[in-house]
This record gives C-alpha cells, sequence and structure tokens, in this order.
C-alpha cells in the first residue's frame, strides 16, 4: 500500500513508484501547495516541455486542503488542455485509441479539484489495465498519515528523475526525448500495456 497526493496526470516516475503497490490511497486533505503537479501536467511539444495548470478559485498561493480547492471555470482550460494534447500527439501511435475517452473525461464540469483528480486517477488506471485498488482518504488522523509517501519531483525538477524510461516520442527529432513526461505521453506512444510493463 502506498499513502501519496494526488497529481494531474502525473509524471512517469509518479506512475512507477504507484505501480509497485496493489493499493494506493490518496491524500484528500493535503494542503494544496503551488508549484507541484496537484493541478499541472507536462507534456511534450516541438518546441520543448509544455506546462498544462487547471486554475483554482483563490488562486495558487493558498494552503487550502485539496478536498476543499475548487476549479476556476472563468477560462476555457478544459478546451485549451485538449487542444494543446490533440495538436501535439495527434500523430502519437495510440492516440487516436485513447482521444474519445478522454475528451469524455474533460467534458464532465467537476467543482472540486479532487474529484477531477480522482476521475483522472481511474481513467489512467482502466487505460493501462492496472490491478490496483484506488482509495481516498479523508480521515486527517488517518493510520496512512505517518506512511506517507512524497513525490520528490516538482513541475522545476522533473526531469532529474532517476527513473529515466526511454520510448519513441513524437517530438524525438526535432526537440530530443523529454524524460518523466506525464503519463499521458508515454500511453500516446506505447499503449497502456506496454506502459505498465515498462513501469512496473
Amino acid at each position: 500500500m502506498v499513502y501519496t497526493d494526488l497529481h494531474y496526470f502525473g509524471a512517469l516516475s509518479y506512475y512507477h513508484a504507484l505501480a509497485q503497490h496493489d493499493h494506493i490511497v490518496f491524500d484528500s486533505k493535503a494542503a494544496f501547495s503551488k508549484m507541484s503537479f496537484k493541478n499541472r501536467m507536462v507534456i511534450a511539444t516541438a518546441q520543448g516541455p509544455l506546462h498544462l495548470t487547471i486554475p483554482i478559485v483563490g488562486g495558487r498561493d493558498q494552503k487550502t486542503p485539496m478536498d476543499e480547492i475548487q476549479i476556476a471555470y472563468d477560462s476555457p482550460w478544459k478546451s485549451q488542455h485538449l487542444k494543446a494534447i490533440s495538436v501535439n500527439y495527434k500523430r502519437a501511435p495510440y492516440f487516436e485509441y485513447y482521444v474519445d475517452s478522454l475528451k469524455a473525461l474533460y467534458s464532465n464540469e467537476y467543482v472540486y479539484l479532487n474529484d477531477f483528480l480522482i476521475a483522472t486517477q481511474h481513467w489512467t488506471k482502466q487505460q493501462l489495465k492496472a490491478k490496483w485498488l484506488i482509495e481516498t482518504a479523508n480521515d486527517q488522523n488517518s493510520n496512512y498519515k505517518e506512511n506517507k509517501w512524497i513525490d520528490p519531483m516538482k513541475p522545476n525538477n522533473f526531469q532529474t528523475s532517476s527513473n529515466a524510461f526511454l520510448y519513441q516520442q513524437v517530438f524525438d527529432s526535432s526537440s530530443g526525448f523529454l524524460s518523466n513526461a506525464c503519463i499521458l505521453d508515454a500511453l500516446f506512444a506505447m499503449g497502456g500495456k506496454q506502459v505498465l510493463a515498462m513501469i512496473s
């Protein structure tokens, strides 16, 4: 079992850590922290890494518990994220296989960030055909708390991960290999079965 924070389509190093366990418990009471993957993911583009961020009500300079953080909809971030994903991955071998269910995921307008992140975790698990159990811990005094795993990777250091999984990316030839990109990058390039085998 691993007890950890929710990430927005986390990096490969994050999923590598999750894949070592058959039971994943997400901390819904963790304080929101800016410059983290709690509302940000990194995709590969011809110009290099692109950070896609979910805007939140009240801005990023707050320490509100994750299960109280609301998503801001005053900008069309969902369509912007989908467009960025589509433009940059439309030539990836497995993109067409996943795009419809991904669009369906983004079609829901979640009030709370936690709820959307849990939905992305279930979607990712389904695409990977992973067997791990997903649970959310709502109790601040949970017995899990003392054993919490904190991913050391942040948006400003994600490429320093020691888990350098190599595979053919869309923009290898133009911008070079982007190590430790979000799980979507590998999923579109290799398909769920191969990604799970790689990170397990």
